[in-house]
């Protein structure tokens, strides 16, 4: 009931957004979803739950994961609703098996969409090169993938994140090009969801001491060199050759 009374009220929704990036990776990868061609076959790679499967309906969708995850063995810093949550929900599976061997001949699809995977699998360059491998000439690769950030989905959690500088040489090395390379944040919004969610998991007091530093990295403005120094991820759109 507090949530949807605060929702009515457009600056508590503007910090809600501000403080979870899932929002802004929702706009971008919806966005594109929608741009693609009617019967376009697509396929998701490791697409966990299928988020974006209820935005492909003009689309020929394959859905492909290893769905063996079901609960994090290391929760860390969680909100109580994932706390609570008994087991991970997949739903129907087109390929079953390892991302950087899916078995489907090569140049199927026209599109791969793979979102926040890449660390959780510990050959992500071999990755990208199956995505070279499935993808016809002139496909599209629609990418998101973290720059920093905390464990979960424990025990398949390998990487921290990726550089854009990362996704400049691999993309490049397997014959992508790109036609976006968006940046999710920058540190000062990093440091503001951090003191949030340190705040969040103690007590009253420590919520006390943390809110003016909340509340001035929040309202920082951001730069180029606040970007590039640490951000939250990365958003891709990159088209294979």
């Amino acid at each position: 009931m507090l949530k949807k009374f605060l929702k009515s009220f457009p600056v508590f929704e503007n910090l809600r957004r501000g403080l979870n990036n899932q929002y802004e990776r929702d706009d971008f990868v919806i966005g594109e979803l929608r741009k693609l061609p009617g019967r376009s076959k697509i396929l998701d790679a490791g697409c966990g739950s299928q988020r974006y499967r209820q935005y492909c309906g003009h689309l020929v969708y394959k859905a492909q994961d290893f769905g063996k995850y079901t609960k994090d063995e290391k929760p860390g810093f969680v909100s109580a609703d994932q706390a609570a949550e008994s087991a991970y929900s997949y739903g129907t599976l087109d390929y079953v098996g390892d991302i950087w061997q899916i078995a489907e001949k090569d140049e199927s699809f026209d599109a791969i969409l793979c979102t926040e995977v890449l660390e959780h699998i510990p050959f992500p360059i071999e990755t990208i090169r199956e995505f070279r491998r499935l993808l016809r000439p002139g496909g599209t690769l629609i990418l998101t993938a973290p720059s920093n950030c905390l464990r979960h989905m424990d025990p398949y959690f390998f990487y921290t994140g990726f550089s854009d500088r990362w996704f400049e040489k691999m993309l490049a090395d397997n014959a992508f090009s790109i036609e976006r390379l968006d940046a999710v944040g920058d540190y000062y919004r990093w440091l503001a969801v951090e003191a949030a969610r340190t705040a969040a998991a103690n007590t009253l007091f420590a919520k006390i001491l943390l809110a003016p530093a909340f509340l001035y990295f929040y309202n920082k403005a951001r730069t180029d060199v606040s970007t590039d120094t640490l951000c939250m991820g990365y958003h891709v759109l990159a088209r294979r050759k």
